[in-house]
């Protein structure tokens, strides 16, 4: 009887370490597996359009490159606020600021607070009659975008936007605007493009013409995306 036990005692040993062998064996090779199809097959695209794949132990996303390396930075120490953008973006008298004023604040951020003076006492700054141009930001119409609320960074953000057509260039002006501290804080943005119908029609073998007009199409086509990306930077610290 004795015998009979330590024999089916030792048959269960036996069992028991080929089932954990088996699973342990099984188990590793499903997980190898899953992640070698998982490395294989799914890609993760970037901003500048290039796509990078699952690598590591853990198959994880690689990093994507960081565009925003070389750019650069502005800054407003008063309300601890920062922006990156490419050197050429802007023109020389059209740089990045923020502005900051009194406004509707306890509207915020349920509605959009009104910037009208805020903005048109920067425009004014350049010459012109304040009455005049807030006025005509008042107007019926005159925004081309009016409040669009954007999340920027966890910071709630109205846009109000317009363009603005002169000779051989378009004008887009962004007003960000935000509420801190009982203030309307507003991130000012112009992006100036070449009117690339200034190059049209194309003359037959004229290819300064068409280099010319294939740079500034190529421009165009990049600036919102760019202009994007420049919006993802803002930043209170």
């Amino acid at each position: 009887m004795g015998s009979k036990v330590i024999v089916i005692f030792l048959i269960l040993i036996l069992v028991a370490v080929g089932y954990f062998g088996y699973t342990h064996y099984f188990l590793n090779n499903a997980d190898n597996n899953q992640e070698n199809i998982g490395c294989a097959t799914e890609a993760k695209i970037c901003p500048d359009g290039s796509a990078v794949g699952r690598t590591g132990p853990d198959c994880e996303f690689a990093l994507c490159p960081d565009e925003t390396a070389d750019w650069l930075v502005y800054r407003n120490d008063e309300y601890n606020f920062s922006l990156s953008y490419p050197d050429d973006f802007f023109d020389s008298n059209q740089q990045p600021k923020l502005l900051s004023g009194d406004c509707n604040y306890d509207v915020f951020p349920s509605q959009c607070p009104n910037i009208n003076r805020i903005v048109a006492k920067d425009l004014s700054s350049a010459g012109g009659d304040i009455s005049a141009i807030e006025n005509n930001l008042s107007s019926s119409g005159y925004w081309d975008v009016k409040g669009q609320q954007e999340i920027i960074d966890d910071v709630p953000y109205c846009l109000y936007a317009v363009g603005d057509a002169a000779t051989g260039h378009v004008f887009n002006y962004y007003y960000y605007a935000t509420v801190k501290d009982k203030k309307c804080l507003v991130v000012s943005l112009v992006a100036a493009t070449e009117n690339c119908d200034f190059y049209l029609p194309l003359e037959p073998g004229n290819t300064e013409q068409e280099d010319n007009y294939t740079r500034c199409a190529e421009k165009s086509a990049s600036q919102p995306i760019l202009l994007k990306q420049i919006i993802s930077t803002f930043k209170f610290k």
